[in-house]
């Protein structure tokens, strides 16, 4: 059974900033802080000590000041909205234009940049706020909330359930950086991955779905069979120069909950499964760290990284043929994604 412990983590404009940490029976652990329901650490016992997976750092402060998402839950809408802005129901709304033209996540001050309420629940513990009617430009009082699950089979649940009083829209996902040979290894383009998607979007210049799919087939983004992430990362094609590398949303095979991808570390034999009912993943190889230093003083350099943000398709309510991203007012949004840890898995070829 999880249990959960609490402590200061540190404080932020007079206010405190808690780290919650959730233990399962095999002594594994996960800690979330309660500013952005960012999760800081996923520490997994192998035969050889703990392993840290995910990339973090140890003060309120960098987490503010650094770029990169790290851990954070993003909200309202993750991923970018093209030229910020967006009509719905015959009003056009003006968001931030944080990347570039284009707006990204949840904009100047998205869920990542906010303190959640947080309670204890069984397995874990859920975390909720209201996202005010005009919060960012929005339309609505949002009432959200996210369950963090963890067991004692190193699955870790995310649950995300939400409803508004107001015709909105809504893309929640998690921004952890993944490195299964240690938040400190330095690279991950020796990790095996696999993801089950027969399509990707094409991206424009600012990394902007423009409506279009491209098969994966004969191209560096055909990961159907499990290969290096770095195995194609450097060839000449112009979606891989567009993003600097992977960072681009994969239209995943099938529907409902199913597994839709697997990653693998050669050094230390964990392995991470991936499951969602989402249409949508952004593989995106940590293109653009610079070199910020982490909770163990390691340089975070480009693709030291990677992150698989479960969502639906980026600029949904321009690409008319995408799923739809309108929560109708009353309605309920409910999602779900698990990452599924395995340690010493013997299948170093995943």
């Amino acid at each position: 059974m999880t249990t959960v412990s609490k402590k200061l983590f540190d404080t932020l404009d007079g206010q405190n900033v808690y780290e919650y940490t959730l233990t399962n029976k095999k002594g594994n652990f996960i800690k979330v802080i309660n500013y952005g329901v960012t999760i800081t650490s996923i520490t997994l016992n192998t035969e050889n000590g703990p392993v840290d997976v995910v990339l973090g750092y140890n003060t309120i402060k960098d987490y503010k000041n650094n770029g990169g998402y790290l851990g954070a839950c993003i909200g309202r809408v993750g991923n970018r909205i093209g030229n910020a802005r967006f009509t719905l129901n015959g009003t056009e709304y003006i968001l931030a234009a944080n990347d570039g033209v284009n707006h990204l996540h949840g904009g100047l001050r998205g869920f990542d940049k906010h303190i959640f309420n947080i309670e204890e629940i069984p397995g874990g513990i859920r975390a909720s706020r209201i996202s005010q009617d005009g919060e960012e430009n929005y339309p609505g009082n949002l009432n959200v909330s996210v369950d963090y699950l963890w067991d004692d089979e190193n699955r870790l649940t995310l649950s995300y359930h939400a409803v508004c009083d107001k015709d909105t829209i809504i893309n929640l996902t998690n921004h952890s950086y993944f490195n299964l040979s240690g938040e400190s290894d330095g690279s991950v383009l020796d990790h095996i991955l696999t993801i089950h998607a027969s399509a990707f979007t094409e991206n424009d210049e600012g990394c902007l779905p423009t409506g279009t799919l491209l098969p994966v087939e004969h191209t560096p983004f055909d990961f159907r069979q499990p290969k290096a992430i770095g195995q194609d990362i450097n060839q000449k094609d112009e979606q891989l120069k567009r993003g600097r590398g992977y960072d681009h949303n994969f239209c995943l095979d099938g529907s409902g909950m199913r597994q839709v991808a697997r990653a693998k570390s050669p050094k230390t034999g964990i392995a991470m499964d991936v499951y969602t009912d989402l249409p949508g993943v952004q593989f995106y190889s940590g293109n653009s760290l610079e070199g910020q230093k982490g909770k163990s003083g390691t340089a975070y350099v480009p693709r030291s990284g990677f992150c698989l943000e479960t969502q639906y398709y980026p600029n949904a309510m321009a690409c008319k043929n995408f799923p739809s991203i309108i929560l109708k007012a009353g309605e309920t949004y409910d999602s779900a994604t698990v990452y599924a840890f395995n340690v010493n898995d013997p299948d170093l070829q995943a």
